[in-house]
């Protein structure tokens, strides 16, 4: 039995989520793993999700600019409640110098859009080395 990968996928765009997924799979079914990837549209879940059950994610996708509460917000909250996730997010955005500037003195993993499949695969493959 292959090893699972769970990733959580918090994006309002259901085009980015599926692309993501797609990408997210071929590149796990590639290395010989299984992948289950969970998909959030609304970011005040995706915090409740990573706030309860966030340990079980080896990726966490985030996009920044999302409705009600930011993708930084979230990664901010994650600072202060479970700073061990914090390696496991990849930031998915248009506007990555947004990033730089607010967290400067956290390493960030951006995967810029539009990306490639290429792109996806040295990002998250940075996660699970």
């Amino acid at each position: 039995m292959s090893e699972v990968i769970k990733v959580l996928a918090i994006d309002d765009e259901d085009t980015v989520q599926s692309i993501l997924t797609a990408f997210l799979t071929r590149f796990l079914s590639e290395k010989g793993l299984k992948c289950e990837v969970k998909t959030l549209t609304d970011p005040v879940q995706g915090l409740f999700e990573l706030s309860t059950n966030g340990s079980q994610y080896s990726v966490i996708m985030l996009d920044v600019r999302l409705p009600k509460l930011t993708g930084d917000e979230i990664f901010n909250s994650l600072i202060h409640v479970s700073p061990e996730l914090l390696d496991r997010v990849v930031f998915v955005t248009g506007y990555p110098d947004d990033l730089k500037d607010r967290f400067p003195e956290h390493k960030l993993n951006v995967l810029q859009k539009p990306f490639r499949y290429q792109n996806l695969v040295e990002k998250v493959g940075a996660i699970l080395k």
